[in-house]
């Protein structure tokens, strides 16, 4: 055999390699690169999630949203003798209180105007919380807590057959993996 040909031959082999080498290093930091964005991505979706649950939980608790009338706004700027009388009885509240930081506060408080909440869709809304903790392990306990919260002064009539699914659903996704393997019969 000639030594050049092996030569040659082993010298391919050894570009092959180091191609196949650096081939797998750029893919393992790609699948990397990519499982980076997949968890940002995730967090991203969380957190709308969380601020939408949390905008469930005020409506389910008869608080809708509020916001400052442009015609309140206009009238308090404007003249007038009952303006003015309404001026004078705001800023007479904040000179007799003792913690005038605070007296502006409730002031500016009163100013919004609060959109009331009905019943019904209060109620509807809870049953989506509690079906949403149900189904996504991070809302569990805020959809327990939401519930519960709403047994203390208006429960709704199945409210504790909720609480206590939602329990067992935390109570499920509080296993591990491995235990929730072996006990699929458990799961509620």
């Amino acid at each position: 055999m000639d030594p050049t040909l092996v030569k040659a031959a082993v010298g391919g082999v050894g570009v092959a390699a180091a191609a196949a080498v650096t081939a797998a290093f750029q893919y393992a930091a790609k699948v990397r690169e990519e499982r980076r964005l997949l968890r940002v991505a995730l967090v991203e979706a969380d957190t709308k999630v969380a601020g939408t649950f949390g905008e469930l939980i005020g409506r389910s608790h008869g608080r809708g949203k509020s916001e400052l009338s442009d015609v309140l706004i206009q009238t308090l700027l404007a003249e007038g003798d009952l303006i003015d009388t309404i001026r004078t009885s705001y800023a007479d509240h904040i000179r007799a209180a003792p913690d005038k930081l605070t007296a502006i506060n409730e002031v500016f408080r009163s100013l919004p105007i609060a959109h009331p909440i009905g019943t019904d869709d209060m109620d509807a809304t809870l049953q989506v919380l509690a079906a949403l903790g149900r189904k996504h392990v991070i809302l569990t306990r805020a959809a327990r807590g939401a519930v519960e919260g709403r047994q203390s002064w208006k429960p709704l009539p199945d409210s504790v057959e909720l609480i206590e699914s939602l329990k067992k659903h935390e109570k499920w996704n509080q296993m591990g993996r491995i235990r929730r393997l072996f006990n699929q019969g458990s799961r509620p």
